[in-house]
C-alpha cells in the first residue's frame, strides 16, 4: 500500500494564492487604430491605462506578442477597474474569436484570493455583471468580514478546466456513421463526438495557437515562437469522455466512416430547443434557421484547399492501430463483433503466436490491434508502417515521457493521432506532456516550451497558468461526464449507482489478533514518531499497514512470524525482508512518482527503506560518494536496492501484467481454511440475491490474490458458479472467462472473482449488476474505475455497490483518507514539494494508525 504522495498544496498555501471566481464575456474595441491581432483562444494581458485622456476606467488590450490589440469596452471597465486599482483581482482574457473589423469578442477571467471571492462578487453584482462558473466562497478561518466564518473553498478542478471551456456558447453537431459497416445506433452524444473528431482529422486549417504572419512567417501566439516553417496541422486530438459513455463504439464509428475515398454523411447542426418559462431566455439560446426545431442539415464536410486533402486519399494509408492494455483487447474485440457487419471492416489482432510479421501485410488491414507492451518489440513490423490514424486506448498509461512505450508511441508514423482516456490528468497537468508529444503538438511537444508556458505557471501559482491549460484543452479536446446536461437533461440516461459501506464484525478471535497487532503498531511508530524516524523506518510502517489490513479479510494473510515481529523491542532495527520489498514495490509502483525526477518511476526499485525510485535517477545518486537514500539519508548499497522481479517493458505482457498483491500464497494452503467474517458477509448476501432472482450476477473485487482464493471454496461449497481474472492470466484464458460470465444462458457463471488492479480498467462488465469491494484500495480512482466496469453504458438495471468494511479498524480509517485523496484529486493541477509530501505522508500514518 502506498502513501500518496501527489496531493495538493498546503491549505496555508492556498489561503495566499489567487483563484479563479469566474468569467465574463466582453469586447475588445478600437482594433482598426491598433496593429495587434487576437486570435480565436489567443491569450491576452489587461492592463490598467488611468491617464487615458477618454476613459480613465480604460484597460489596454496586449496579446502574447507584446503588441496592443485594442480597449475593452467601456461597460465592462468601468466595473472590473476598481478591483484592479484596489488590488483586490486579477484578470486575464482569452479571444473568442466572434466580431468585426473594429471589435473582436473575449472572455475575461477574474482572479482573486479566496478571502477576497465574496467582496469581487458583490462588487460585480453591483454592477450586474453575473460571473460565469463560479466558484466557492474563501476558505475556512478566513475572515470575510461578515461576522462569520467562511465555507469551504476548493481551488479549479481538472474537470473546471473542461466546464468551463464548454460553458461558451459553440454549435452543437453531429454526423451519422457509415451504416453500411456500423449496424449499432449511435447516442446523440456519440453522433456529436463523431461530428467533432471527424472535423479534426480533416482540418487543415493551422494548428491551435498559431497564426500566419505576412505572407511567409508563422507565430505561435501562445509561446511567441515564430516559424518559416507552415505547422502540421493537427489532426487529431484527446476523446476524454467519463468511463463508460461509449468511447469505443465512437472510435470504429469514426474509423469505418472517416476511410479512405470516402464520401462523408452530411454533419448537422442541432437545434436547441427553445426555453420555457422559468429557464434562460430563449434570446441567449443558441438559434439555427429552422423554425421547426429540427436539426439543419449541413453541407458535407469541406476540403480545404489550404494544404494537403482533407478527406483520407483513396490511395493513402489505410489502417488505424489500435493500442490498448491486454485487459482491454478481448473488449475491443467483442464491441467490433456487436457493432460492426461480418467483414465490415478487416481486422488483425497483433499479439500473440500468430501475429504477422510482415509490415506489407499489416499495412493492408483496416484496423490492427495490438497492446503497448507490442510496442517496444525490437524490429517491430508496427514501426514500418505509414498509418492512416493512432489509437491510444487507456492512454494514460503513457504518461511517463521517458518510458520505452510512450517514446514508441510519439516514433509511429500516422497522418491522424487520437488519444482516449477517461483520466487524462491523474496527478497533475505534467501528466498531458506526453499526450501533447503523443499528438505532435509542435512546439509544446517539447518539454522546455511546456514547462515554460503551462507547468511553471500552474506550479507556482499564476493565474495565467489555468487560463492557458484551459484554453488548451478547449482547443485539443473533448470530455462529457455522466452528469453532463444538455438542456436540463442528463447526457445518458443510466440507472442509479447505490454505494453502501456494508460494516463487518470480526469474529472473537481475529479481533483479538486484530487488536494485538494494532497495538503493537501503533506503540511502535509512536516511538518513530517521537525520535522524527518514520522515514528512516518506513518499511516497516507500510509493512505494519499491509498486514492490518490483510488481518481484516482473513487472518491466514498475515504470518505467523509477522505477529511475532511486532513484539520485538528492537523497533528501530527491524527492516522488511526482500521477499516483502519486493510485493511492495509491486503494490506502490504507480501510485506515486519518483522523488528525483517527479514522473512514474521507470524501472522502478525499492529501497531498504521502503522509497521508490527510478532505476537510474538512483543509480545516478549512488554515484557519488556519499551514498545516501535521497528521501531518508539511510546509507544504501547495492544491496539494498530490489525490483518486484515483474518482467521488463520488452517481454511478453501476460506475464507482466501482474499487478495484484502476492501476499505469501506460496506459503498459504487455502484448502479447509475457515471462512473469515468478510468472506461469510459476502456468501450470506450472495444467497440472498439468489433468493431474489437467481439470474442476477455479481463481480467481486479484490487487491489480495490470496483473499480471492480463499473465496472459491465458500462459494463452490455454496453452490454458486464462478469464473475468475486476476494478473498472469493468458489472454486466451481472460477472453473465455469473459465470454462465459457475459452468457446468459442458464447454468452460466453468475460470480466474477476480479483482481483490482489487473481487471479495474477497460473491461465491460454491464451483465452484473451487483459489486462487492472487499478491501479498499488506497487511492479511490482505482475503485471508482471498478465500480464503473459495471456502471456504463449497456447498464439496464440498478447497480448497488457493497464495500465491505471491518468495523473498528484501519480500513475505516483508510476511508477518511480516501475522502481527502478525493478532494487533492480536484487541485492537483500542480506539484507538492518533497518537504510537503512527507509531511503529508507522516500525517497519514498518524490517521490511519490513530497516533
Amino acid at each position: 500500500m502506498a502513501v500518496d504522495f501527489s496531493a495538493a498544496a498546503d491549505e496555508e498555501d492556498a489561503i495566499n494564492e489567487p483563484i479563479l471566481v469566474g468569467s465574463l464575456m466582453a469586447e475588445v474595441r478600437g482594433l482598426a487604430h491598433h496593429r495587434g491581432k487576437l486570435s480565436s483562444d489567443g491569450l491576452a494581458q489587461l492592463v490598467r491605462d488611468p491617464t487615458n485622456r477618454f476613459d480613465t476606467n480604460a484597460f489596454r488590450v496586449i496579446n502574447e506578442r507584446g503588441e496592443q490589440v485594442g480597449y475593452i469596452q467601456k461597460e465592462k471597465a468601468k466595473s472590473l477597474a476598481p478591483l484592479v486599482d484596489k488590488g483586490l483581482a486579477q484578470l486575464q482574457c482569452i479571444g473568442a474569436g466572434n466580431g468585426s473589423s473594429n471589435r473582436v469578442s473575449c472572455e475575461v477571467f477574474v482572479f482573486s484570493l479566496p478571502a477576497m471571492v465574496d467582496a469581487v462578487r458583490d462588487h460585480l453584482e453591483y454592477y450586474g455583471e453575473q460571473l460565469r462558473s463560479p466558484y466557492d466562497p474563501p476558505v475556512d478561518n478566513v475572515d470575510d468580514g461578515r461576522g462569520g466564518g467562511g465555507s469551504d473553498q476548493r481551488a479549479p478542478s481538472i474537470d473546471d478546466i473542461f466546464e468551463s471551456m464548454t460553458a461558451g456558447a459553440k454549435i452543437r453537431q453531429r454526423m451519422e456513421a457509415d451504416n453500411s459497416v456500423i449496424k449499432s445506433s449511435l447516442m446523440q452524444h456519440q453522433k456529436e463526438a463523431l461530428a467533432w473528431m471527424v472535423q479534426r482529422e480533416n482540418s487543415s486549417a493551422l494548428p491551435p495557437f498559431w497564426e500566419k504572419k505576412g505572407t511567409t512567417m508563422y507565430t505561435n501566439t501562445l509561446t511567441n515562437v515564430t516559424s518559416a516553417k507552415r505547422p502540421e496541422s493537427l489532426r487529431g486530438g484527446i476523446l476524454a469522455d467519463d468511463m463508460g459513455l461509449g468511447k469505443t463504439l465512437t472510435v470504429l464509428a469514426l474509423i469505418a466512416t472517416n476511410k479512405p475515398g470516402a464520401v462523408l454523411p452530411p454533419i448537422e447542426d442541432i437545434k436547441e430547443p427553445e426555453q420555457s418559462q422559468g429557464g434562460e431566455p430563449a434570446s441567449k439560446k443558441l438559434k439555427t434557421s429552422d423554425d421547426k426545431g429540427k436539426a439543419k442539415t449541413a453541407a458535407p464536410v469541406p476540403v480545404s484547399n489550404d494544404g494537403p486533402p482533407c478527406v483520407p486519399a483513396a490511395d493513402g494509408p489505410r489502417g488505424t492501430l489500435v493500442i490498448c492494455p491486454l485487459s482491454v483487447l478481448s473488449n475491443w474485440e467483442s464491441q467490433l463483433k456487436d457493432h460492426t457487419y461480418p467483414a465490415g471492416l478487416k481486422v488483425h489482432k497483433y499479439h500473440g503466436p500468430n501475429r504477422t510479421a510482415n509490415a506489407r501485410t499489416l499495412a493492408d488491414y483496416d484496423i490492427v490491434f495490438t497492446t503497448y507492451n507490442m510496442l517496444t518489440e525490437r524490429n517491430s513490423p508496427l514501426k514500418k508502417v505509414h498509418w492512416l490514424r493512432l489509437v491510444l486506448d487507456e492512454a494514460h498509461i503513457i504518461k511517463n515521457p521517458r518510458a520505452q512505450q510512450t517514446k514508441s508511441a510519439v516514433a509511429l508514423n500516422a497522418d491522424r493521432r487520437w488519444a482516449v482516456t477517461g483520466t487524462p490528468i491523474q496527478n497533475s497537468a505534467k501528466d498531458l506532456l506526453s499526450l501533447m508529444q503523443f499528438l505532435h503538438f509542435e512546439p509544446l511537444n517539447e518539454q522546455s516550451f511546456w514547462t515554460k508556458t503551462i507547468q511553471k505557471p500552474l506550479t507556482s501559482g499564476e493565474p495565467v497558468g489555468f487560463a492557458r491549460l484551459q484554453g488548451l484543452m478547449s482547443s485539443i479536446s473533448l470530455r462529457r461526464t455522466k452528469e453532463t446536461k444538455v438542456n436540463g437533461k442528463k447526457l445518458v440516461d443510466l440507472p442509479p449507482k447505490i454505494i453502501t459501506v456494508f460494516p463487518v464484525d470480526l469474529s472473537p478471535e481475529d479481533r483479538s489478533l486484530y487488536d494485538k497487532m494494532e497495538k503493537d503498531g501503533r506503540n511502535m511508530i509512536r516511538r518513530f514518531l517521537d525520535n522524527g524516524t518514520v522515514t528512516k523506518n518506513y518499511a516497516v510502517v507500510l509493512q505494519m499497514i499491509l498486514r492490518l489490513r490483510q488481518i481484516c479479510d482473513h487472518t491466514s494473510m498475515c504470518p505467523a512470524e509477522i505477529v511475532n515481529m511486532s513484539t520485538s523491542s528492537d523497533t528501530d532495527t527491524q527492516a522488511a525482508s526482500p521477499e516483502l520489498l519486493k510485493k511492495m514495490l509491486a503494490t506502490l509502483g504507480d501510485d506515486f512518482d519518483c522523488p528525483i525526477c517527479l514522473a512514474p518511476p521507470s524501472g522502478a526499485v525499492i529501497t531498504s527503506c521502503a522509497h521508490v525510485f527510478c532505476r537510474r535517477c538512483l543509480e545516478k545518486v549512488l554515484e557519488d560518494e556519499d551514498k545516501q537514500c535521497p528521501m531518508c539519508h539511510e546509507e544504501l548499497s547495492e544491496d539494498d536496492i530490489f525490483s518486484s522481479g515483474k518482467p521488463d517493458e520488452e517481454e511478453d505482457e501476460e506475464l507482466s501484467n501482474k499487478n495484484d498483491v502476492e501476499d505469501d500464497d506460496d506459503k498459504i494452503d487455502v484448502k479447509g481454511v475457515k471462512p473469515s467474517a468478510k468472506i461469510n458477509a459476502l456468501i450470506s448476501m450472495l444467497e440472498k440475491t439468489r433468493a431474489k432472482d437467481p439470474n442476477i450476477k455479481s463481480v467481486v473485487f479484490s487487491q489480495f490474490s490470496t483473499m480471492l482464493k480463499l473465496i472459491e471454496g465458500p462459494l463452490q461449497k455454496a453452490g454458486f458458479k464462478f469464473v475468475k481474472l486476476e494478473g498472469g492470466m493468458s489472454a486466451s484464458k481472460r477472453e473465455e472467462n469473459m465470454e462465459a460470465f457475459k452468457s446468459t444462458r442458464s447454468g452460466s457463471p453468475t460470480v466474477f472473482l476480479l483482481s483490482l488492479k489487473a481487471a479495474g480498467v477497460g473491461l465491460n462488465l454491464v451483465t452484473a449488476s451487483n459489486v462487492f469491494m472487499m478491501d479498499p484500495w488506497w487511492n479511490p480512482a482505482v475503485e471508482e474505475q471498478a465500480m464503473d466496469r459495471v456502471h456504463r453504458l449497456g447498464q439496464t438495471r440498478d447497480v448497488h455497490v457493497f464495500r465491505l468494511i471491518a468495523t473498528d479498524s484501519i480500513e475505516e480509517r483508510l476511508l477518511q483518507v480516501q475522502e481527502k485523496k478525493r478532494a487533492y484529486a480536484q487541485i492537483a493541477l500542480g506539484k507538492e514539494a518533497s518537504e510537503q509530501r512527507k509531511k503529508k505522508c507522516v500525517e497519514e500514518v498518524k490517521l490511519l494508525m490513530k497516533c
